[in-house]
C-alpha cells in the first residue's frame, strides 16, 4: 500500500469519526441497544453473557418483542449475536481501564462512540474495495464519503447496534473473495471466512449470505480450474489439496463462529439449538413478502429510497458496474434479494422504533459500491477538481450525470442531518398517535405511513416538523442538551478538527492521480489526523459525562454507587428496582468497581413472575451480600414485590435515603448454614404486663470485619400487644461500646405487634453490618424490644430487670 493511500485512508477515517462524535447523542435510542450494552458489560466484567441488569424488560410487552428469554433457571440472556459484543469488548475495557484512574467519565456514553469507528472503518475497507476493483484513491475517497455521510449508515454509526458490525464483516468477506480472485492466494480467504464468522455470529439469520459468497468462491475456483484445465489435468492430487486449503481457509473460520454460537446457546439455555427467539409468540417470518418488500424499498415510513435518496442512483450504476464486473455485481443482486427477501417476510420487518429500513444497513457499502462507475464517469471527466488543465467543453451526458448524482447525495446528506441533529424517536411516538394501535396486542401493530399518499407522515417529513417546533427541545446532539446547556468546547474543538482534516483532504486531493511521495506532509504530521480525532473524542466524553441525566457526583445513585463499589466484595450482588434509572449503573459501575458486581434490575412487580423468584432464591443460596436501591418508592411499598420478597427471604442491615433513592443491606442465609438455633426461652414485659417471649436465635458463631452477619430471632407474643414495638440488635464490646446496630418494626416494617396474633412462632431476620478493620475479638450480641411511644425508658424488660437479652458471643477472626 502506497504512503499515499495509507494517508488518505488516515484522513478519510479521522474525517467520520470526528463528524460521528459530534453527532452522537450520548444516549440510548431504542431499548435493543440496552440488551447489547448490558451483554457487553456482562462479559467484560463478569465473563458472564447474561442480561439480568435489564430483567424487567422482559414483561413489559407481548411475548414476541422482549428483548431476551428466560434461561433454565430464570435469568434472562439477551437474543442478540454475542459479536458485538465481544469486538467492542476491548473498547469497553479501555474506557473502564480509564474510568478506573478516577477520570470521570461516562464508560455507557463512551461505549456509543464504537461503531463510529466500526463505520468509520467500513468505508474506509469500501475503498480498498474500489482500488482492488482498479479504481483509483480519489474515487475511493469519494465512495467512502457517500457512505459514510450520505446514507443510513451515518445515524446507526451513533446507535449500539449489531448492523454496522455486519456491514463491515460482509464487506470484509467480499474484499477478501475479490482479492482471492485476482491474487489466489489463501490468506485472503482466510479474511473472507473471518468476515463471514463475525457476520454469522452478529446475525444467525446471515448464514444466508455466507451461502451467497460460499457459491460465489465456487465460481471463482470452478472458473480458475475451467481457465486451467488443459495443465492441470494430470496433477489431480495438487488440485484436490489446493481445494481442501482453500475450503479450509474458508471454512475454518465458521465452523469456529459455529461452534462459539452453539456453546453461546447452550450456556444460555442449556440446548446449543435454542437460540431464544419466541417464533411459539408470533415471531417468526410470517409477513406476506410484498407488504414487507414494499415497506423496505419504496414506503414513506420505512423505504431505503425516502431514507438515503443516494441509492437512487444504484440501479443505474448497477447496469455499468455489471458490464465491467460481472461475477461481482451479480453476487450484490443475490446479496440484495437474499437480505431484502428474508426481511421482507420477518415478522418486524420495520425493526421497531428506527430510523428507516436498519435490517438493509449491511447492504448500503455494498450500494455505494455500485455507484462507482458514475463516480468514475465524473472523475475522469470534468469533475477534475484541484486541476487547472480541466477539459471543456463538458459534454452534455456527464452534466446530467453530475447533476443527478450530486444533487442526490446532498438530498441524503441533508436526511441524514436531519436523523442525526433531532431525536427522530420523539416522531416516532407522534406516529402512534396518529395511528393508534393495540397496545395490548404489539404482534397486531401496523406500521403507519405505509400508503405513498401518505408521504407526509414520513418520518423524514416528522424530522423537520421537529426541527421546526424546537431544536433545543428535540435535540439528538450531546453538545447541545434540552436544559439549554450548550457544550462550547466540545463544539469549537470538534469543528476546527474537521475544518483542520477538510483541509488536508483536500490538499491530498489536489496531489492527482499519481502524487510523489516528496509532495507529501512529513509523517509527524500525517499522523496527526488520528490524534485529532481522539482529542475530539476526548472532549466530547468528558463534556457529555456532566450531562444530568445520568446522574450527579456525591449524589443520589450516583452516591449509592460510589459507596457500594468502595465496600464490594466477591460474594455481593446488586438488585434494583429503578427501571427507569437502568442507564446510570451502566454509565459509571463499571469505572467505580474493582470487580464486577452482579446486577439484576427489576420492576416493582416483577416477582410475580415465577422466572424472578426463581433467580432471588438463587441469589440467597448464591450471594452472601445484597445492596437493594430503589427509585421513588417508600419503604415497604405495597407494589414493591421485590422488596417484600427479600423481607422474607433475607436479613435487612440497614435502610437509608440518597434523595429519591434509597440502599438497603441484605445479608443471605449463607452465612447461618452450618448454625443452629440456640434456645433461650427469655420473656420480655413493657409497664403494662405485655409480654414477648424470645424462644432462640440463630447467628454464625465466627465472622470477619466488613462482613454482614445475619441473626434469626424466633418469638411469640404471650400476651396481645397495643404498642408499635421495634427490635433492636446490638454488637457489643467487652466494654459495652456499640460496634454494630439494627433497628427494625417486626417483619422488616410489613408487620406491626399490634396486629400480630398471641401464641405463634415468627421468625424476625435481621443483620449487622460489620465495620471495616473491626479488632478481632469475642463481642456479645444482645437483643431486645422497645416502645418507640412510650416515655423513656421505654424498653421491655427481662425476669430480672434487664432492657436487653444477651443472645451469644460472636468471634471476630
Amino acid at each position: 500500500m502506497t504512503t499515499y493511500r495509507r494517508y488518505g485512508l488516515r484522513l478519510l477515517i479521522a474525517l467520520l469519526v470526528i463528524v460521528y462524535t459530534l453527532t452522537n447523542a450520548g444516549r440510548f435510542h431504542i431499548v435493543d441497544e440496552v440488551s447489547l450494552f448490558a451483554l457487553t458489560e456482562s462479559i467484560i466484567l463478569r465473563g458472564a453473557v447474561d442480561t439480568n441488569a435489564i430483567a424487567w424488560t422482559q414483561w413489559v410487552n407481548s411475548p414476541g418483542e422482549v428483548l431476551g428469554e428466560f434461561g433454565p433457571d430464570g435469568q434472562v440472556f439477551s437474543k442478540k449475536g454475542p459479536a458485538p459484543a465481544l469486538v467492542a469488548g476491548p473498547w469497553y475495557w479501555l474506557l473502564r481501564s480509564i474510568a478506573r484512574l478516577n477520570i470521570q467519565i461516562g464508560i455507557l456514553q463512551g461505549t456509543l462512540l464504537w461503531n463510529g469507528l466500526v463505520t468509520a472503518l467500513t468505508a474506509a475497507l469500501l475503498w480498498l474495495v474500489a482500488t482492488r476493483l482498479g479504481y483509483s484513491d480519489r474515487i475511493g475517497l469519494v465512495l467512502g464519503l457517500l457512505f459514510g455521510l450520505a446514507t443510513i449508515a451515518w445515524p446507526y454509526a451513533n446507535h449500539y447496534f449489531g448492523e454496522p458490525l455486519s456491514a463491515l464483516s460482509l464487506l470484509a468477506c467480499f474484499y477478501g473473495l475479490a482479492t482471492y480472485r485476482q491474487s489466489g492466494r489463501l490468506r485472503w480467504l482466510w479474511l473472507a471466512g473471518m468476515g463471514a464468522a463475525v457476520a454469522v455470529a452478529t446475525v444467525t439469520a446471515h448464514v444466508v449470505l455466507v451461502a451467497v459468497f460460499a457459491l460465489y468462491w465456487l465460481w471463482v475456483e470452478g472458473s480458475n480450474l475451467w481457465a486451467a484445465r488443459q495443465v492441470l489435468g494430470q496433477e489431480v492430487t495438487r488440485v484436490a489439496l489446493r481445494l481442501f486449503l482453500a475450503a479450509s481457509a474458508f471454512g475454518a473460520p465458521l465452523l469456529l463462529a459455529g461452534g462459539l454460537l452453539l456453546w453461546y446457546n447452550r450456556v444460555r439455555f442449556g440446548d446449543p439449538f435454542v437460540t431464544g427467539y419466541h417464533f411459539d409468540s408470533g415471531e417468526g417470518f410470517t409477513t406476506p413478502f410484498w407488504q414487507g418488500f414494499w415497506g423496505l424499498v419504496i414506503s414513506p415510513y420505512r423505504g431505503v429510497f425516502w431514507h438515503s435518496p443516494l441509492l437512487l442512483a444504484t440501479p443505474v450504476g448497477f447496469l455499468f458496474f455489471l458490464r465491467k464486473h460481472r461475477g461481482e455485481g451479480v453476487l450484490i443482486a443475490v446479496l440484495t434479494a437474499a437480505l431484502v427477501g428474508l426481511y421482507s417476510i420477518w415478522w418486524m420487518w420495520w425493526g421497531g422504533f428506527a430510523w428507516g429500513p436498519r435490517f438493509l444497513v449491511p447492504l448500503t457499502p455494498f450500494w455505494v459500491l455500485l455507484l462507482v462507475p458514475l463516480v468514475q464517469r465524473l472523475e475522469t471527466g470534468e469533475w477534475r477538481l484541484g486541476r487547472s488543465h480541466s477539459p471543456l467543453p463538458i459534454p452534455r451526458s456527464l452534466r446530467f450525470t453530475s447533476a443527478f448524482l450530486l444533487l442526490l447525495a446532498i438530498a441524503s446528506l441533508v436526511v441524514q442531518l436531519l436523523a442525526v441533529t433531532v431525536n427522530y424517536v420523539n416522531y416516532e411516538i407522534e406516529l402512534r398517535q396518529i395511528f393508534p394501535t393495540d397496545e395490548a396486542n404489539p404482534l397486531a401493530y401496523g406500521p403507519p405511513a405505509q400508503r405513498l399518499a401518505d408521504w407526509r407522515y414520513s418520518p423524514v417529513i416528522g424530522q423537520v416538523q421537529l426541527l421546526r417546533e424546537s431544536l433545543r427541545a428535540n435535540s439528538d446532539l450531546a453538545w447541545l442538551r434540552a436544559d439549554g446547556v450548550l457544550h462550547l468546547s466540545t463544539l469549537v474543538i470538534g469543528l476546527a478538527g474537521l475544518t483542520t482534516l477538510l483541509g488536508a483532504t483536500w490538499g491530498w486531493w489536489r496531489l492527482g492521480a499519481e502524487p510523489k511521495e516528496e509532495n507529501l506532509p512529513s509523517w509527524p504530521i500525517r499522523n496527526l489526523a488520528p490524534l485529532l480525532a481522539l482529542l475530539v473524542m476526548a472532549t466530547w466524553l468528558g463534556e457529555s459525562s456532566r450531562d444530568p441525566h445520568y446522574g450527579a457526583p456525591n449524589e443520589g445513585y450516583r452516591a449509592i454507587l460510589a459507596e457500594i463499589c468502595a465496600q464490594a466484595q466477591p460474594a455481593d450482588a446488586l438488585i434494583a428496582v429503578a427501571p427507569y434509572d437502568y442507564h446510570i449503573p451502566m454509565n459509571w459501575m463499571g469505572g467505580l468497581c474493582p470487580q464486577g458486581i452482579p446486577l439484576f434490575g427489576y420492576a416493582p412487580s416483577n416477582l410475580e413472575h415465577p422466572e424472578a423468584q426463581e433467580v432471588l432464591g438463587r441469589i440467597m443460596q448464591s450471594y452472601q451480600r445484597i445492596w437493594f436501591v430503589t427509585s421513588g418508592l417508600p419503604p415497604n411499598d405495597a407494589e414493591n414485590s421485590v422488596e417484600h420478597g427479600l423481607a422474607a427471604l433475607a436479613y435487612k442491615a440497614d435502610d437509608r435515603w440518597f434523595g429519591t433513592y434509597r440502599l438497603v443491606r441484605y445479608a443471605t442465609p449463607v452465612a447461618l448454614a452450618n448454625s443452629q438455633n440456640v434456645p433461650l426461652d427469655m420473656f420480655l414485659n413493657t409497664r403494662d404486663w405485655e409480654q414477648v417471649t424470645i424462644w432462640a436465635v440463630r447467628a454464625p458463631g465466627a465472622v470477619r470485619s466488613a462482613e454482614i452477619m445475619p441473626v434469626e430471632l424466633v418469638y411469640q407474643l404471650d400476651t396481645p400487644v397495643q404498642g408499635n414495638l421495634r427490635w433492636f440488635v446490638q454488637l457489643l464490646t467487652a466494654e459495652d461500646y456499640v460496634v454494630a446496630l439494627i433497628d427494625t418494626a417486626p417483619a422488616q416494617g410489613y408487620a406491626s405487634f399490634s396486629s400480630l396474633p398471641v401464641g405463634v412462632q415468627f421468625v424476625e431476620k435481621v443483620a449487622l453490618q460489620l465495620p471495616d478493620r473491626l479488632a478481632p475479638g469475642r463481642y456479645r450480641l444482645i437483643a431486645g424490644l422497645y416502645n418507640p411511644e412510650a416515655p423513656d425508658p421505654n424498653r421491655l424488660l427481662t425476669p430480672t430487670g434487664r432492657d436487653h437479652v444477651d443472645l451469644g458471643i460472636i468471634v471476630v477472626r
